[in-house]
């Protein structure tokens, strides 16, 4: 069966050391390296992989131009499949300009979709990598977070790797990826990823109808440490980002308690509430 699988988060969620978990398993849980994942089922937003399935150049063409093109370069590219693919995403699942993920309703990406691991992630400890990856204060990456319908990857001054990419706001997002939908989305959560490894990725690779091998397994972990991805961003680099500051942080859990303020805390917890209740991060008697 061909088609593909999304792996799907707001960004700073764990998509990435995902797909590197993915990248070690298919190999057996051999070592990874950071700058040939994108050498594999790439991301929604690539440029390169836009630019082959339209034969067009998407430089040459104004973003509104490349938001009606999206869903035919998609839909060309999946033709190409011999194998399920993983596909990774950071937009939301609704309808809108130039979201190829236009669930509910009908399969809006030629009926490819087999299913989705859609990530989320604590939003306080979200604004603090964000903050951190996207070189702004945290008040800045909070409000970022806040906004609707928010776009990304739009400046015309110079030639990004990624497309417009739809972010929306976090609680946007979330509840985007929880409308009823044509295809199975198993929701995972990064702290989960981050507290049980193991019995966590072995949860998606089910939903992804792979075969479990616990030995793989073990050693995918293993390979994916975050100080082992640390320590090859600092000897070479990571090409999927080419920032100032390194991709690969902490990856804490809970590291917001000791770095917002009370204000802070209150602003995303008043910006977020509803999905952040969905999802276990506030109970219900927690104000808004």
């Amino acid at each position: 069966m061909t088609g593909i699988y999304w792996l799907a988060s707001y960004p700073k969620s764990g998509n990435t050391w995902l797909r590197l978990l993915l990248h070690s398993y298919f190999a057996g849980g051999a070592a990874v390296d950071i700058n040939s994942m994108t050498s594999d089922d790439g991301h929604i937003s690539d440029r390169a992989q836009f630019d082959e399935a339209i034969g067009l150049a998407a430089s040459d063409l104004t973003d509104a131009e490349i938001a009606a093109w999206r869903l035919t370069a998609l839909q060309n590219w999946a033709r190409t499949l011999t194998r399920p693919a993983y596909l990774k995403t950071h937009d939301i699942r609704l309808p809108a300009a130039g979201a190829v993920i236009a669930e509910p309703g009908t399969s809006g990406h030629g009926g490819a979709t087999l299913g989705a691991i859609y990530l989320v992630r604590d939003p306080r400890d979200v604004a603090l990598s964000l903050a951190r990856h996207i070189d702004r204060s945290i008040d800045e990456a909070i409000d970022l977070m806040a906004t609707r319908d928010q776009v990304m990857n739009q400046s015309r001054r110079r030639l990004r790797p990624r497309l417009p990419e739809i972010w929306g706001s976090w609680n946007q997002h979330v509840e985007s990826w929880h409308q009823p939908a044509s295809f199975p989305v198993h929701v995972i959560s990064y702290e989960s990823l981050r507290a049980e490894p193991e019995a966590t990725f072995a949860v998606v690779l089910a939903a992804l109808r792979l075969p479990l091998d616990q030995t793989a397994i073990k050693a995918a972990v293993a390979a994916t440490a975050l100080e082992i991805l640390r320590a090859q961003e600092a000897a070479k680099g990571f090409i999927e980002w080419p920032g100032a500051r390194g991709f690969f942080g902490e990856g804490r859990v809970q590291g917001w308690r000791d770095r917002l303020t009370a204000a802070q805390i209150a602003r995303i917890e008043s910006d977020h509430g509803p999905a952040m209740r969905r999802l276990g991060y506030l109970g219900e008697d927690d104000a808004d």
